[in-house]
């Protein structure tokens, strides 16, 4: 996975996410929108065949904190429920 920085103001960010694709996508945009301070979260594959791993996000907050801290916030929370799945999987299958 790569970020690619497309354009930064003060409550807007436009990356590409290169390497990935709908799955995370979907993903980290659900995750986004849980957040109250952003206004405006979404993605788009510009090109089907030639950027189908090169998601186009767009993340506009309120202004009272910055697209690069929801952006953290998010990836956290995804780690965070990734470790949960994982340890309730290996207590499973004690």
């Amino acid at each position: 996975m790569r970020i690619e920085v497309i354009k930064r103001e003060e409550n807007l960010l436009e990356f590409y996410l290169e390497g990935e694709d709908h799955t995370f996508a979907n993903l980290l945009n659900e995750v986004l929108h849980e957040n109250e301070h952003v206004k405006f979260a979404g993605y788009t594959i510009e090109h089907p065949i030639l950027m189908a791993r090169k998601p186009r996000f767009k993340v506009v907050t309120d202004g009272k904190v910055k697209p690069e801290e929801v952006l953290e916030e998010a990836a956290q929370k995804i780690f965070d429920r990734a470790r949960v799945l994982l340890d309730a999987w290996k207590k499973a299958l004690e």
